[in-house]
């Protein structure tokens, strides 16, 4: 098979050989020329530490890296003399890894970790009060945090794309119990007590709020840098579903509440990059069917196969590399191939480390170089896109949380959508045109906008600003129903 535009990357991970000195990422991007790649994502969040220097957060406890160096930097630098793309990969809710925890008294950990007390605290915990070293996407501050922290690097770096990776809760659906979420969730579906994991209205709540982080970031980035790809690395555990009802009972949309199906139909996702990792030998179906699903359901953004390299031989790799690159029985195909990884390149080789013979094959069977696709959605942009956030002065910090607002367009359509945790909401793919929104408070109006044009490939924006007054004058008590305006007691 030849292609003329065609991603082939790797995934360059932390705990291996791949970018921590300037000798390694010299050779990181000669490897990546030997296999005929085009672009890395090189993890440049961990354990809410960075591998890159202008960081909200400190840099990571590595002693392989030398004092003052910046990988991220230094690789973009080489990477794009090149012609390779450089995605900046985040793990977004691990918060630190089991055992000592780390020595700077500002990490996460320390702020909002197990030292913490009360709201501070944003661990996730199961329904039996276990608590991970990980944060819980229902707390009210992990949302904002996590967004400021992400955009610091499209900010300060010619990164090509931001790659997602755990951007969903723990295994087995018993986690989001964090009080501060109980709390939010009970005041905005008007519920007492503490939910059963098998409540369905629960288990969307949990799922809508992994999708506002991913709906708030891609339109924050595209009003940054349009042209920055985001991307995320997707869960397919188990057999791939033959339909959309199946895939709702897999794991991704099921347990661990990551909607990546959704992200790509609503267009808050350049490219969806699924962890198809399947020994070759036990599972091939499995990965035949998951790749067959994904090209049938791209919905006008991307899909690139993210290969799991390092549990197969080097021959069976290179068998589900061409099975993966085929169109479907629909005739749609991938936008290509992301290799996991870059230092663990196959199930026969103990030591970890980069195999140039590995390159090599690869390279033999690509045979040219070829660019990365075009994205028309962002190089030739025909819709436009619309963002606000609410904010209501003089109240509780939570009464911008969880807030019907409704969009109306000028030729007639409406959308409704609440608001995040930050009071932010927001659209994609909106018909250029005018439009206005209308903030309603148990279900009257109480702030409706002027009409914003919406321009191809721009991001229109909606103030929303309340006194206290304003927007508790919307409000009707009714019995049964607690009051938004008023403060909750803590049982």
């Amino acid at each position: 098979m030849q292609w003329a535009q065609q991603y082939r990357a790797f995934w360059a991970d932390a705990f291996h050989e791949g970018y921590k000195t300037p000798a390694q990422v010299d050779q990181l991007v000669e490897n990546a020329l030997t296999a005929k790649a085009n672009a890395i994502f090189m993890e440049a969040r961990v354990r809410s530490n960075s591998y890159f220097r202008q960081s909200l957060e400190g840099f990571a406890e590595d002693s392989a890296v030398p004092a003052g160096f910046d990988p991220l930097e230094y690789l973009i630098q080489k990477a794009h003399a090149r012609g390779i793309e450089v995605h900046a990969w985040y793990v977004v809710y691990p918060l630190w890894r089991t055992g000592s925890p780390p020595q700077n008294p500002q990490h996460l950990y320390h702020l909002h970790g197990p030292p913490a007390a009360g709201d501070e605290r944003w661990l996730n915990v199961s329904s039996a009060g276990v608590e991970t070293l990980g944060l819980d996407p229902g707390h009210p501050g992990v949302l904002p945090y996590l967004i400021d922290v992400f955009l610091e690097p499209v900010k300060r770096y010619d990164v090509d794309g931001i790659h997602l990776d755990y951007v969903r809760y723990p295994e087995d659906a018993d986690y989001g119990y964090n009080r501060a979420s109980i709390e939010r969730y009970s005041r905005q579906n008007n519920k007492v007590g503490v939910p059963s994991r098998a409540d369905g209205a629960w288990n969307q709540w949990r799922r809508d709020q992994v999708t506002a982080l991913v709906r708030q970031l891609y339109l924050r980035v595209q009003q940054l840098r349009p042209g920055v790809k985001v991307s995320a690395a997707t869960i397919t555990w188990g057999n791939g579903p033959l339909t959309d009802a199946e895939y709702r009972g897999k794991d991704a949309y099921g347990y661990v509440f990551q909607d990546w199906r959704g992200w790509l139909e609503e267009g808050i996702l350049d490219l969806s990059v699924p962890m198809n990792y399947f020994v070759e030998t036990k599972y091939a179906t499995y990965l035949d069917r998951w790749a067959e699903y994904q090209k049938n359901r791209q919905y006008g953004r991307g899909y690139v196969n993210g290969l799991g390299n390092y549990l197969n031989t080097l021959p069976q790799t290179l068998a589900q590399l061409d099975r993966v690159l085929r169109p479907s029985s629909l005739g749609n195909t991938p936008l290509g191939v992301c290799f996991y990884s870059y230092a663990s390149t196959r199930s026969e080789d103990p030591a970890q480390r980069p195999n140039p013979e590995f390159y090599q094959a690869i390279g033999e069977y690509f045979k040219e170089q070829v660019a990365v696709p075009e994205l028309p959605w962002k190089t030739r942009p025909v819709k436009g896109h619309l963002m606000g956030r609410l904010e209501v002065n003089g109240g509780e910090k939570w009464w911008a949380d969880g807030v019907m607002v409704r969009l109306a367009g000028r030729e007639g359509g409406e959308q409704s959508r609440r608001t995040d945790a930050s009071g932010f909401f927001g659209w994609v793919d909106l018909a250029p045109g005018e439009y206005k929104a209308q903030i309603e408070s148990n279900g009257r109006m109480v702030f409706e906008s002027d009409w914003v044009r919406v321009e191809a490939g721009r991001v229109a924006e909606i103030p929303a600003r309340l006194n206290g007054d304003q927007f508790c004058a919307g409000r009707v008590a009714q019995a049964a129903r607690p009051k938004p305006c008023s403060k909750v007691r803590r049982g």
